[in-house]
């Protein structure tokens, strides 16, 4: 097994004296002829502040993204799996450089470069201003956006579900 520290997007520190002292990471795993893209905990890219009921996908909306997701597809994919964060996210002018979407996680995917995705970091408790449910709704809403499936391609499992790949 070959397991390698990829770059991701998110800040370190657990008290006001450790902040930024240390890096954060995601990971891939390569077994025989398998691979898996771990994303742990990660943002996509930076959002400013908008009104609640504002798309920030909709036209007009370029953000800046993290190269590293596409550095990563490049260099390290394609992946058979793709463990891609998808909670957390909001309010998104907080929490959009450290936390993915949904619809920056499908994006996550496609850099990446993943062959399948099973949604992680989402319906375990309450850590932000979304409901803990809403990532894995929201979730078949951007893959439908993206021209991908909503079902087989990147799913959530219910909590504590389990699937074999």
């Amino acid at each position: 097994m070959k397991v390698n520290c990829l770059p991701c997007q998110h800040s370190s520190g657990r008290t006001p004296f450790d902040k930024a002292k240390t890096l954060w990471a995601s990971w891939s795993i390569t077994s025989g002829n398998k691979s898996v893209w771990f994303g742990g905990d990660t943002g996509y890219r930076s959002v400013p502040y908008l009104p609640i009921e504002e798309d920030d996908y909709s036209e007009g909306h370029d953000y800046p993204i993290c190269p590293a997701f596409r550095d990563i597809g490049e260099l390290s994919g394609p992946f058979d799996l793709g463990l891609i964060p998808v909670g957390a996210y909001n309010p998104r002018h907080l929490l959009s450089p450290l936390h993915s979407n949904p619809y920056d996680s499908v994006n996550l995917f496609k850099d990446i470069k993943c062959n399948r995705a099973m949604a992680i970091h989402w319906g375990t408790w309450y850590l932000t201003e979304e409901p803990a449910l809403e990532p894995r709704d929201m979730l078949k809403k951007a893959l439908s956006r993206s021209g991908i499936a909503e079902t087989g391609i990147f799913d959530t499992c219910e909590p504590g579900e389990s699937r074999e790949f």
